[in-house]
């Protein structure tokens, strides 16, 4: 699935209360930036043609800590590839 302005916003405008998120992005998220994502875990897993997309998952309390979380994405410059609320809590 593409992320497009359009499916962030819709996913956002829905965005009430504490949800658990799982965040897809292409490239490895590097430990050292941990805490530039909260309690968020980050894993990995490997595609075919050894493409290796870097997973950010974990509680996001408020929008305000959701779009703290894919600045620090895109300050990496790791493309997001995909965005899901799991759970809302």
């Amino acid at each position: 699935m593409e992320i497009t302005d359009k499916n962030v916003a819709n996913d956002m405008k829905g965005f009430t209360g504490p949800a658990i998120y799982c965040i897809k992005v292409q490239g490895v998220i590097d430990e050292r930036f941990i805490g530039y994502f909260g309690d968020m875990v980050i894993s990995t897993e490997k595609k075919a043609g050894d493409r290796i997309i870097g997973i950010l998952t974990g509680k996001i309390k408020d929008q305000s800590e959701l779009l703290g979380v894919l600045n620090a994405l895109h300050n990496l410059h790791l493309p997001i590839v995909s965005m899901q609320a799991l759970d809302k809590e």
